[in-house]
């Protein structure tokens, strides 16, 4: 890398030679050279003039034409871009060459000057996640789409979106058009166009419908199915023992995917199961004999199994939340990936062990909801191998879990808890770029303070993006 500029991009490119002279974005014209690409040039057209204002001239400027390419025999994520007479963008994927723009997007001055210079890149790790909580607080879809350009900036793979918890359910169901009982959802129309713009921008979403626990509206809206009967006393559990409980998860799932019909993942929640409910429940206890378990850790197995099947029947590939045991019994695919947070049901190197494709979410550093959160110096000092936790019941809190290159991990995912969308811009802005940084360069390439001027030269161009003018950004503080 050139001693003589400095490079204001997150994350940090592996490969970056620059030459004298500079080339402008001030008048450009974007070619797809792969049709595939087309819908990548009009979002990289209106991100520039976001930075740039108008793009208004006499009409005799030199225009600089950029390229998009795709190259079959490039890995997916790998880019090649070129800036010269004409800037050149090469990947092996959409999303590879929609996240070269964004890294001339950083690149660029403030006048739109791009050094002469070439780039090479590509991430350690191919799963770079960010999650919003869309089952506590209404977050209305503005606030989502710009959430998806948040994380087509910085190269985010994919936007988690927590569709359903025990306040909201936000998915709209066909087959059960009563669902919430309270609170507003999303109209279909709603989520096709924030589906369409993520696969513009190369952002995959990954919705999830939490299940069996944090299902308090399912119980609410329809008793007699989701609780057999039973009401109150199931809380926020379904009935795991009614086969017209599972019909009805299989007819939730398919549409789920059916409207998701980008996202190669699917998300079954299963954490955080209250498994004394089904002890409770007749139905429960009954299927548990059919199913000759000892216990309701059985039974949850035996939804988790049967959910994933419904998820791969449709093409897609199945995630969980850590929430099953480590204990024996019936066994869960390893094909379904598991996302350790709490290193308390079952830990990370348990998990690893048993073979399961992991993506690390650990509460410590990688969480902030309104109480609890970590600075950016210090998720910048976490290993993505590395699990942490504040909480005296999680394996993870005395001494912290590291893995091995051995085990089978995807990446990290940083999750934006029960907070309201006026506050989720704030929280995240700093915090999960500087997770990005550490999943898409594992070896960290340099020490905190040059890390965090280059943040916060990456902050004030994003709100830019986000808001078409320049904002008053505040330093990157260590916070308590």
């Amino acid at each position: 890398m050139s001693e003589q500029i400095e490079i204001h991009v997150v994350p940090l490119p592996k490969s970056v030679h620059i030459e004298q002279g500079t080339r402008s974005l001030r008048h450009t014209v974007v070619h797809a050279l792969h049709s595939s690409l087309a819908p990548l040039a009009p979002i990289f057209e209106q991100e520039l003039e976001a930075v740039l204002g108008e793009r208004t001239g006499t009409g005799n400027e030199t225009r600089t034409i950029v390229e998009l390419n795709l190259d079959e025999a490039m890995r997916e994520e790998q880019i090649k871009i070129a800036v010269a007479e004409k800037v050149q963008i090469v990947g092996g994927s959409y999303s590879a060459v929609a996240g070269g723009t964004a890294v001339l997007l950083q690149l660029m001055s403030n006048e739109g000057e791009l050094p002469l210079c070439t780039v090479e890149d590509e991430p350690d790790l191919p799963y770079r996640g960010l999650m919003m909580d869309l089952g506590r607080h209404w977050h209305s879809t503005d606030c989502i789409r710009q959430t998806i350009t948040f994380c087509r900036f910085y190269r985010f793979s994919h936007l988690h979106l927590h569709l359903t918890d025990d306040p909201l359910f936000t998915f709209p169901l066909r087959s059960f058009p009563q669902i919430p009982v309270s609170g507003m959802k999303y109209t279909r129309q709603e989520l096709e166009d924030l589906i369409e713009y993520a696969q513009r921008c190369g952002v995959q979403l990954v919705p999830e419908i939490d299940l069996p626990g944090h299902s308090r509206q399912l119980n609410l809206s329809e008793p007699e199915l989701f609780t057999s009967g039973i009401g109150e006393a199931h809380e926020n559990a379904i009935c795991l023992g009614n086969p017209a409980v599972l019909n009805a998860v299989q007819q939730m799932l398919r549409e789920l995917c059916g409207i998701f019909k980008y996202s190669k993942y699917i998300h079954l929640g299963c954490d955080e199961t209250k498994l004394e409910i089904f002890e409770q429940c007749p139905c429960c206890r009954e299927k548990m004999k059919e199913l000759n378990v000892n216990d309701a850790e059985g039974l949850l197995r035996d939804f988790i199994v049967r959910a994933a099947e419904i998820v791969r029947e449709q093409g897609r590939q199945p995630i969980v939340w850590e929430g099953f045991s480590p204990a024996q019994g019936i066994e869960i695919p390893k094909d379904i990936v598991v996302i350790p947070w709490e290193s308390y049901y079952h830990p990370a190197d348990s998990l690893a062990e048993a073979g399961y494709a992991l993506i690390n979410a650990s509460w410590q550093p990688l969480y902030a909801t309104p109480t609890l959160k970590w600075s950016p110096e210090h998720i910048y000092g976490w290993h993505v191998r590395r699990w942490e936790h504040w909480w005296d019941q999680s394996k993870a809190t005395l001494q912290p879990i590291e893995l091995d290159e051995s085990a089978n991990l995807l990446g990290a995912q940083f999750c934006s808890w029960e907070n309201e969308e006026s506050a989720e811009l704030e929280l995240i802005r700093l915090r999960a770029p500087t997770m990005v940084e550490r999943v898409w360069n594992v070896v960290r390439r340099e020490e905190w303070p040059s890390f965090a001027k280059r943040l916060e030269a990456s902050d004030r161009r994003v709100l830019q993006v986000l808001s078409g003018k320049p904002e008053q950004v505040k330093k990157v503080q260590k916070e308590a």
